[in-house]
């Protein structure tokens, strides 16, 4: 007896330490009515636990449908209540009553199956609640914007199912937070597919993506393409008389399989089939996939967003993507911003692309910390290690440009000119660019035909995703959908610096003049400048 004790002893503290020992333990049906466990999780499955057991505090995943991620993240938060000796409450917030009649019954099922001598006694089981006796730990399951709203509980945990079809998404997420408190055990798991661009879910992605990038660890998150999930193809025909341009495009560009091309086929033109766009809102294969408007949008969307998904994102303010070469020259278009001082908030963004004489954008900048002064400086260095490049700074009255192109001037670069208009003398000293209304129309209406035309090489990821959400809307050109169009604007100056770019000839190396050192700069010893 003694013995025996002491085995369940130690299989209690295996189950309630060892997370994986206690989800091969909880059974569920599957759609084909088979007996499941999550002893051998999908690939995505996996992954998503590993982002649950990370320690972050706020976990996005943007998603294809019908993945099992959230019974992985169902049986993370079952896990962490059934074995807590405090009395943490989970809240699973959904998006209709259709998706909240589905995950309670999968929780209770859960309990109901272990076995015996695991039970935990229950204090309260009912249509929308576990709440366990001996603990007072307890799961609580509600349809986002109903009329229970979470009260009566205050939660630890909250697990937000379809956040991007929330019905009045800013307010029910704002009821359904306000019932959060810090506490053992805290933790959010955001889990969603989306659902076009400028919600709430789709500012949170970006944001989450972001912090993520700069290395916050309270954050996590995990873009799932629906390609990389085993269940998502199907055996095509012999031939390949079922292939139209478009299947042919996306089997080249994202190196699928023909298996998944068909699946992907009869998912949009099939009997059963949902279009083109909606099968990019649920089935996404890109970061923008899910985000994008075709309609209205400034540049070609199908066209960037088959470049994007064969571009690999680069980190850090200076993303080189080709070394200087004494064999082609180059121009740097600048939209300069007030960069905060402030080393830890930052500021507005301040950014350079650089393009050689050939459309290739061979170096972005970009920057939002270190003053103006800093930025500036930087600028000069880009533009003396790409052979003296000439640059062009937006110089409105008011902006940082005046600040930069001064800083420039000390430096010796040279700097582009508004050619002198007719009448004028060649005496009088020529304008800068100074962005308005026309002229912003006439240098992105440029841009579009370059880009359009794939007259530009883009390798840029940050670019890429600023012009996917560059629309005109009330005779207004610039980012939508939550994204800037800093990167998109230095892009459009750094092409219309191009238009009158000489031809390549060879450079002589020279300096930055001393005068003007650029303070923490990309390129001197310890730097950021690679190749």
């Amino acid at each position: 007896m003694a013995e025996a004790r002491r085995s369940l002893a130690e299989a209690y503290e295996t189950l309630a330490t060892e997370p994986g020992a206690f989800f091969a333990l909880l059974e569920m049906g599957d759609k084909q009515g088979k007996r499941i466990t999550l002893a051998e999780p999908f690939a995505e499955q996996a992954s998503a636990l590993m982002d649950f057991a990370s320690g972050a505090q706020l976990v996005v995943h943007y998603k294809p449908r019908q993945i099992g991620d959230s019974t992985a993240a169902l049986a993370w938060n079952f896990w962490n209540v059934y074995w807590t000796a405090d009395p943490i409450r989970c809240l699973v917030a959904a998006d209709s009553t259709d998706t909240t009649d589905a995950l309670l019954p999968r929780i209770k099922e859960f309990h109901r199956r272990l076995p015996a001598e695991l039970h935990r006694p229950l204090d309260r089981q009912n249509d929308n609640e576990l709440l366990f006796a001996d603990t007072g730990a307890g799961i609580r399951v509600l349809t986002a914007g109903g009329r229970s709203k979470g009260r009566g509980w205050t939660y630890q945990r909250l697990q937000a199912e379809e956040l991007a079809f929330w019905p009045n998404d800013e307010e029910s997420w704002g009821s359904v937070t306000s019932t959060m408190m810090d506490g053992p055990g805290s933790q959010t798991l955001v889990l969603s597919t989306p659902n076009g661009p400028g919600n709430l879910y789709h500012r949170m992605v970006l944001s989450a993506r972001e912090r993520q990038q700069a290395g916050d660890p309270t954050v996590r998150f995990r873009f799932f393409r629906w390609s990389d999930h085993a269940g998502y193809r199907m055996e095509p025909p012999a031939n390949d008389d079922w292939m139209n341009d478009d299947d042919r495009a996306v089997l080249r560009t994202h190196g699928l399989t023909r298996a998944q091309v068909y699946w992907r086929h009869e998912k949009i033109h099939g009997p059963k089939g949902i279009g083109t766009a909606k099968f990019r809102r649920q089935y996404p294969l890109t970061l923008e996939d899910g985000f994008l408007i075709g309609e209205g949008c400034w540049f070609d969307a199908d066209y960037l967003n088959d470049t994007l998904a064969a571009l690999t994102e680069r980190p850090g303010e200076l993303r080189i993507y080709e070394a200087p070469s004494t064999e082609a020259a180059y121009c740097i278009g600048v939209d300069g911003a007030w960069c905060s001082t402030d080393t830890e908030k930052g500021g507005d963004n301040a950014v350079a692309q650089v393009l050689s004489h050939d459309g290739r954008q061979v170096a972005t900048l970009a920057t939002n910390r270190g003053g103006e002064l800093r930025f500036a400086h930087l600028v000069a260095e880009l533009a003396v290690r790409y052979g003296k490049a000439r640059v062009l700074v937006e110089a409105n009255t008011g902006g940082a440009g005046p600040v930069i192109l001064r800083e420039l001037q000390k430096a010796g670069i040279p700097l582009w000119r508004k050619p002198l208009g007719p009448g004028e003398k060649p005496s009088e000293k020529p304008r800068p660019w100074v962005t308005s209304h026309g002229s912003k129309e006439e240098g992105y209406a440029h841009l579009r035909q370059m880009v359009n035309g794939d007259a530009l090489t883009l390798n840029d990821v940050p670019t890429v995703q600023e012009l996917l959400h560059i629309r005109e809307e009330g005779g207004t050109i610039e980012g939508r959908d939550g994204y800037r169009d800093d990167h998109g604007d230095a892009l459009m100056l750094a092409e219309w610096n191009r238009r009158t770019l000489h031809a390549p000839v060879l450079v002589e190396r020279w300096q930055v003049r001393e005068r003007s050192p650029a303070r923490g700069g990309l390129f001197h010893p310890g730097g950021a400048w690679r190749f």
